[in-house]
């Protein structure tokens, strides 16, 4: 009698996403960035194209309530992705972007971030969606509309996903990423931000 080999599947280098919708005050989040522009209306940096980019803003003590959130749902991330618990998970920038009409956001990563992640303050329809890219650069070679016959979480080379105001996204610094062209008449307006570990016995710079 041929004796059953015992086999397993296992899925390695999957890129984990946090999605969660917040339930916190944006008004006065919006009406802070608007007067940050005002003040600032030549601050441009980053990836984005045709659009507005604050410095860093987390000293301001407006964002706080938004970063307790950040660290709650980061908790998730560093169980599953086993980060060191010796050290300490901070914030170490904080910034906010304003895309009008036909502003949009080029292919990029967050280098010397172990976790970045995007907040959403307003997200009019068609103010573009953000592309998560595979961080296998010639993924698409091998896996394609030719060689698989349905995209999953498995084969699929960009995940797409359509934001709404009061969404968190929280991915680990490595992942590229970007997002489309504004094509409403209403601004995107979304908070990016940073993590890093430290020694330093701190979560915020406030």
């Amino acid at each position: 009698m041929t004796q059953a080999v015992n086999m397993s599947n296992s899925i390695w280098f999957g890129t984990l996403i946090k999605e969660e919708v917040l339930g916190i005050d944006l008004k006065p989040l919006i009406d802070y960035v608007y007067q940050k522009k005002n003040e600032l209306p030549n601050s441009k940096s980053g990836s984005h194209v045709d659009a507005w980019q604050s410095p860093n803003l987390q000293d301001n003590l407006i964002f706080q309530p938004l970063m307790d959130k950040i660290f709650e749902n980061a908790d998730d991330m560093v169980d599953i992705c086993k980060v060191r618990r010796d050290m300490n998970l901070v914030i170490s920038n904080l910034w906010a972007n304003v895309n009008p009409l036909g502003g949009s956001n080029k292919p990029h990563n967050h280098p010397g971030a172990i976790f970045s992640g995007v907040f959403y303050l307003q997200c009019p329809d068609k103010s573009g969606d953000i592309h998560f890219i595979h961080p296998a650069v010639n993924q698409s070679y091998h896996f394609n509309e030719y060689t698989i016959t349905e995209y999953n979480n498995v084969n699929a080379g960009t995940k797409s996903i359509t934001p709404k105001p009061g969404m968190l996204l929280i991915f680990p610094g490595y992942q590229n990423h970007y997002e489309g062209a504004n094509i409403s008449d209403k601004d995107r307006i979304v908070i990016g931000f940073n993590m890093i570990l430290t020694d330093i016995n701190r979560k915020t710079n406030t």
